[in-house]
């Protein structure tokens, strides 16, 4: 037999055999009747075997929470009758409780009340073979009986006190199990990344969840790897945002949106949430969670460019022309320079659309967007009013001179590329021109003239262009 072995055998049978060497001593002074040592031997290594965790998995079928009630019964009973051999009765009915704590150690809470019935049928059992003399008590009957009582009791209150003390503890236990299990499988499969970091920003722990949504295993992202994947443009975002977090406490959520660098080197948007709970004693630590939210952010940019753009050219719409008009407007009053705004109509489309079909004319419309982004600068805005009709904001226009050349070129432009599916088009476009000196008009009114020059420009033929004339100067720098 092992050291091992031998030691766990002394541990799992610790209380018979310290009750050996005092039942010895007892029977040296002659305190145990007539009983023999070897009796008291047999019994008190039989507690022993019985007190081992591997014998009580064997007589329980594998499953220590199986057939408590005949396991505990026969553990008490076996000490009973040693009890009651020695003629002391329900004296050391400690014994009792000690199989009571083994067996709650072993088999949990249930077996309290196997171990209080079994001890105080016993203890029945006992005091009426000394009642009928089958055994022999050392101390007289009546006050043996009344000890009888008062030990059984104690028991049966001792096993019910441990036993729901037990089970307190493992209906907490199993909660705090519960709640872990829950913790680890959303560390573990959520699509959040934890992290906790220190003050100065070194991570000190990466959840599992790492890999699936950065696409790093954790042990890449620990120290200061973080830093080095935001995308420059949100890294000002990210000062700012922890001088917010380290001024703040606990109790405040800092949130932010930014880029980081996937493992496969694309650029993805991320939820970021910090919370600094380095003054919780049982956290001291930043922490932070990622959550991706790139296909959000795609939705949004998608819903956005919809709300603002022509679903056919992906020219400005009418509303956002107008917006943009307004502030080219408002910056033409605040640096002193005009603004121009040009409103065309093409010439001849109704027959093509009539002869070829929409699908051609929408290609041409689409040909002609091109053709106006290609012409103008990036600063202006291009945009598609409706049907055929298109505008541009010129945000800085020099004069008159400079926003008529940009009308003619357009009209060249859409005349030199007319050609769709291999098909020559007969098709132009009638240029109305409005001019605004600073202060001078605001956007509603621009359009009124724009839209006037154009029907006017279309009525003296095609590829006309028309310039807005007041009938007073209301700006003498406008050359033209």
């Amino acid at each position: 037999m092992s050291l091992q072995t031998t030691v766990r055998i002394a541990r799992d049978g610790a209380e018979p055999l310290v009750l050996l060497v005092v039942l010895g001593v007892l029977h040296h002074f002659g305190l145990l009747g007539a009983v023999p040592l070897w009796v008291v031997v047999a019994f008190l290594l039989t507690g022993v075997i019985l007190q081992q965790q591997v014998v009580q998995v064997w007589l329980s079928g594998g499953d220590l929470s199986r057939r408590i009630w005949p396991r505990v019964s026969t553990h008490v009973a076996q000490s009973t009758v040693l009890m009651y051999l020695t003629g002391w009765g329900a004296v050391p009915v400690i014994a009792h409780v000690l199989i009571l704590s083994v067996h709650l150690r072993q088999s949990g809470s249930r077996a309290w009340q196997p171990a209080a019935a079994a001890s105080a049928a016993s203890i029945a059992a006992g005091q009426a073979c000394y009642a009928t003399g089958v055994l022999q008590a050392n101390v007289p009957m009546g006050l043996s009986h009344a000890v009888a009582a008062l030990m059984a009791s104690a028991v049966v209150v001792t096993a019910r006190v441990l036993g729901t003390s037990v089970a307190q503890r493992e209906v907490a236990e199993a909660s705090l199990r519960r709640s872990e299990e829950h913790f680890r499988a959303l560390v573990r499969d959520g699509t959040e990344v934890i992290m906790e970091a220190s003050a100065d920003g070194s991570v000190t722990y990466v959840s599992p969840a790492a890999r699936p949504v950065l696409g790093y295993r954790p042990a890449q992202l620990l120290g200061k790897v973080v830093p080095t994947l935001i995308h420059p443009d949100d890294k000002p975002g990210i000062v700012e945002m922890y001088a917010r977090l380290m001024a703040g406490d606990g109790a405040a959520e800092h949130h932010l949106e930014l880029r980081l660098r996937h493992a496969d080197d694309e650029w993805r948007w991320y939820e970021m949430t910090a919370r600094n709970m380095l003054g919780h004693p049982a956290v001291q630590a930043i922490i932070v969670r990622y959550r991706d939210v790139t296909e959000r952010r795609i939705t949004q940019e998608r819903l956005a460019y919809a709300a603002t753009h022509d679903s056919l050219t992906g020219l400005a719409n009418a509303p956002t022309l107008g917006r943009d008009l307004e502030r080219a407007l408002a910056q033409g009053t605040r640096y002193q320079h005009a603004v121009g705004l040009l409103f065309l109509d093409l010439d001849g489309f109704k027959p093509v659309n009539d002869t070829y079909g929409h699908d051609v004319g929408d290609r041409l419309l689409q040909s002609v967007g091109r053709v106006l982004r290609a012409t103008v600068r990036d600063t202006d805005t291009v945009g598609r009013v409706g049907g055929d009709e298109f505008a541009v904001v010129l945000t800085r226009v020099g004069g008159t001179d400079e926003a008529l050349s940009v009308a003619r070129r357009i009209i060249d432009g859409i005349a030199g590329d007319s050609e769709v599916a291999g098909v020559r088009l007969e098709v132009g476009c009638s240029v109305g021109v409005a001019l605004a000196h600073p202060g001078g008009t605001d956007a509603h009114t621009m359009m009124r003239h724009a839209d006037a020059a154009m029907y006017e420009a279309k009525r003296n033929g095609r590829n006309g262009v028309r310039l807005w004339e007041p009938t007073e100067v209301t700006a003498p720098w406008l050359g033209g």
